[in-house]
């Protein structure tokens, strides 16, 4: 056994070599001094493409960008989202509804799980979910509906929110909630939400999607520091955390203190 991980540790650290190595390879052989440079700049860059697919390709460099972010979330800091996907997901709605609208819709689709939470009652898991995916849809038109009627712009752009996001970020939500009660599922959810705004932040800042473009080979590094934050970077710093659970501890706590008699002047103390 020892022997066995012994190797795959071993394996784990050739393959994180490689992975950092081989792009950093790539990205020097564009260097223009290079003789190398022209072959590798044009067949190893994204850059020159279609305004139209380059916004596709850049939907796609959100994916590892975002995971990279939440892997630091969770290892490093010890943060806990509703899971891996989720925030990446919520992201993906800011980036394409803005933060505003989708934040206050994604809140008001959350609240309507909480409401009917009682009412969720099914003999199979796979139920429970199904239904909960049906009404984060329903949600989701029922805006688009409302805009329509009363001609609200803002309302028939929540339509553009994207429809699996909410519905796996609703059905965490309430898997949370079951398992761990409410304080558990808003302080995962803060989580995801700050999660997908520093996702958004990083993939907007100016020239980020642009080097990514130029050096597509730089995704194999985002996979390589995710295997060195998971080595070497998982202090978890703020692991169990939760300031809702806490506060309301300490609110028993001193409620506690209030009702019970003092110490000092005994049972009959009216302090």
């Amino acid at each position: 056994m020892a022997n066995t991980r012994a190797d795959d540790a071993a394996m784990t650290d050739w393959l994180l070599m490689a992975l950092l190595a081989l792009p950093l390879g790539l990205a020097v052989a564009k260097l223009p001094i290079l003789p190398s440079a022209a072959f590798a700049g044009s067949f190893f860059s994204l850059a020159d493409l279609p305004v139209q697919i380059q916004t596709m390709v850049e939907n796609v460099l959100l994916v590892p960008l975002g995971a990279l972010v939440v892997v630091v979330f969770r290892l490093t800091f010890g943060l806990r989202p509703l899971g891996l996907f989720r925030p990446i997901l919520v992201a993906m709605a800011f980036q394409i509804v803005g933060i505003p609208i989708s934040l206050a819709f994604l809140l008001f689709a959350l609240l309507v799980i909480v409401l009917l939470r009682p009412l969720l009652k099914t003999d199979h898991r796979y139920a429970r979910v199904a239904v909960l995916l049906s009404l984060a849809a329903a949600l989701l038109l029922a805006p688009l509906m409302a805009g329509k009627w009363w001609d609200i712009a803002w309302l028939r752009d929540i339509a553009f929110f994207p429809v699996i996001a909410l519905c796996l970020t609703c059905e965490s939500f309430a898997e949370v909630l079951d398992q761990n009660g409410s304080r558990e599922a808003a302080w995962r959810t803060v989580n995801t939400l700050v999660a997908a705004v520093v996702i958004l932040a990083l993939a907007s800042l100016h020239g980020v999607m642009a080097f990514f473009l130029r050096f597509p080979e730089m995704l194999l590094a985002q996979a390589g520091c995710i295997l060195l934050i998971n080595k070497y970077l998982a202090f978890r710093l703020f692991e169990g955390a939760n300031p809702l659970v806490i506060n309301s501890a300490r609110s028993m706590e001193v409620a506690a203190e209030h009702a019970a008699p003092s110490d000092r002047g005994g049972a009959n103390d009216p302090t």
